[in-house]
């Protein structure tokens, strides 16, 4: 049922908030607004107000300048992300900015979150604004209605447009019976704004391979050429600052996960921080050979030393990263022509994310999930090594498909690509703790922190979405793992671990994923999502529980200098 809501602004614009179906005092239209704002307050409570502070004060005043140019420049890679998520979002978000009444601050509020009217945890449910009342696979890359099997069919038909319309960096279109593709940088006019901030950041980085990264960046942002500007950011060295923009991950493309979507991440990196992370480096070419599955696909001269990692401090997110639940951590570039070259990627952990994550939302589901025994054993130690561990793992495995030098995984598997990779990175994170207790680098005793708290990370994840990849993959690990016995549930209600088993079922089903993308076999890909994705009725109940437990945090950001 839905409630009609009239505001004015400059331009009268009518909202409409979906009630939800429990609310039976929701049903007609002559419901008090001040339910109605009730209902789009709840949507946004679910997540902390949450200030990531970033402290800048020991970089000199040209780095400082870098910084605020820097950001600056994420402002307009954001406002493309706007552009992207769904066709109405900025109408709408630009419609409520001025008003002053309360359902329309806390419609505001919503909007800001989620970046449009949809509720990205909650399958992506619309509550505001007339339109579709599910947010749409195709984003904004695709025409609105457009099928995976229209698309399909039109790309065999014409086989000359296949690069075009399957590429990161376009928009499809129909021109009655044709398609047609506009590169991003004709699309979005803002690529030229956030190149030319990268070119004056560059103006004032001392640092010459910063400076050389600014400049090809900037480069790209005009061509939609992104390879060197990768390269040149793999080989940014002696820096306190780094950067993330651009169009980068493709999980806003629900319909083939070939669209890149735009993002903004300026931090700092913790030198003293990252000189703990080095230790990993050591192991990368241990853990490849180690992998639980067919030996033939284990890739040769992985060398592990070429990976970065550093533990680093955010002043600003913009864009896909900061869009609902927000990211803390990323492992790029995506490009595996790039990542063979350089011999892998970049890792980087948000520090200032992570903690506050594991404060305001990894304890307090364990408190309430776990059984007591376990509480002494969730740490923020074990949260870090896992969150490293898991981008690490992406670098391991497959970039392409077995026997198809040409044929990344990604394409392989298209919209199925994001969830088996995030489970992979996932389920590969625990196995490898295995293997460095083995090796006697982690204790048993730090493998149980590692085990207790995932099991809380589980249900953090679950709980952004059924839809969303991450949130999708942890359940596939955790009905996995239940299966197998590995978690158990007490007559209690609290979760438990078998220790015996766990890292052996956790390879288990790592060797399923590994396979599935070693061969790019999208069928298998589906099956795996079908058996294990599932909402189950004690997953539900468990989440229900978790009901005063924030969903993730509401951010803002702080730089002393």
């Amino acid at each position: 049922m839905k409630n009609i809501l009239l505001l004015t602004a400059v331009a009268a614009f009518a909202l409409i908030f979906s009630a939800c179906e429990k609310k039976e005092e929701m049903k007609n239209s002559e419901t008090p607004v001040t339910e109605l704002t009730k209902v789009i307050q709840e949507r946004v409570d679910v997540y902390v107000p949450t200030v990531i502070k970033a402290d800048i004060s020991h970089l000199s005043d040209n780095q400082k300048k870098v910084i605020d140019i820097l950001i600056e420049a994420g402002k307009f890679a954001d406002e493309i992300f706007w552009k992207q998520t769904s066709s109405d979002a900025i109408a709408i978000r630009d419609s409520l900015a001025n008003m002053t009444t309360p359902e329309a601050i806390a419609a505001y509020k919503f909007v800001k979150i989620n970046y449009g009217p949809y509720d990205l945890i909650e399958e992506g449910k619309r509550y505001i604004g007339e339109g579709l009342e599910k947010k749409p696979a195709t984003a904004t890359f695709y025409p609105v209605d457009m099928t995976k099997e229209e698309f399909n069919a039109y790309v065999a038909a014409h086989p000359e447009q296949k690069e075009a319309l399957e590429s990161l960096y376009t928009i499809v279109r129909r021109d009655g019976e044709m398609l047609t593709t506009t590169p991003y940088h004709v699309e979005y006019p803002e690529q030229l704004n956030v190149a030319q901030k990268l070119e004056e950041a560059a103006q004032f980085a001392d640092n010459p391979s910063l400076k050389k990264y600014l400049l090809l960046r900037a480069e790209a942002l005009k061509t939609d050429n992104y390879y060197d500007s990768d390269m040149a950011w793999m080989e940014i060295k002696d820096n306190d600052i780094d950067v993330v923009i651009g169009p980068i991950e493709s999980y806003e493309d629900g319909l083939f996960n070939y669209r890149a979507a735009y993002e903004a991440v300026v931090f700092v990196r913790d030198l003293e921080a990252t000189k703990e992370l080095q230790m990993f480096k050591d192991h990368i070419m241990e853990f490849e050979n180690k992998l639980p599955y067919d030996k033939k696909y284990i890739r040769a001269n992985v060398d592990g030393s070429k990976n970065i990692l550093n533990m680093v401090n955010v002043c600003y997110f913009g864009g896909d990263c900061q869009a609902g639940t927000k990211t803390i951590a990323c492992n790029l570039p995506n490009d595996p022509k790039v990542r063979a070259a350089k011999g892998g990627g970049k890792n980087q952990m948000y520090m200032n994310l992570i903690r506050a994550k594991f404060n305001k939302i990894v304890i307090p589901i364990a408190e309430t999930i776990l059984d007591p025994s376990l509480m002494p054993f969730i740490t923020e130690k074990a949260f870090t090594g896992f969150i490293t561990l898991h981008e690490i793992s992406h670098t391991l495995g497959r970039d392409y498909v077995y026997g198809k030098d040409k044929e990344t995984v990604r394409k392989a598997l298209k919209e199925r690509y994001s969830a088996i990779e995030e489970t992979k990175a996932d389920i590969l994170s625990m196995y490898n703790h295995g293997h460095l207790i083995e090796m006697g680098t982690y204790t048993k005793e730090y493998g149980k922190q590692a085990m207790a708290t995932y099991i809380a990370g589980l249900y953090r994840s679950i709980r952004f979405g059924a839809e969303e990849a991450h949130g999708k993959a942890n359940i596939i690990q955790l009905n996995f793992l239940r299966e197998k016995g590995a978690v158990v549930l007490q007559e209690d209600g609290k979760f438990n671990i078998n220790e015996d088993i766990f890292f052996a079922s956790a390879g288990e089903l790592a060797k399923i994923v590994l396979t599935i993308e070693a061969e790019g076999d999208y069928e298998a890909a589906g099956e795996i999502l079908k058996t294990y994705g599932q909402m189950t009725p004690e997953i539900k109940n468990t989440i229900a529980k978790l009901a005063t437990v924030p969903r993730d945090l509401n951010t803002t950001y702080s730089i002393t200098k």
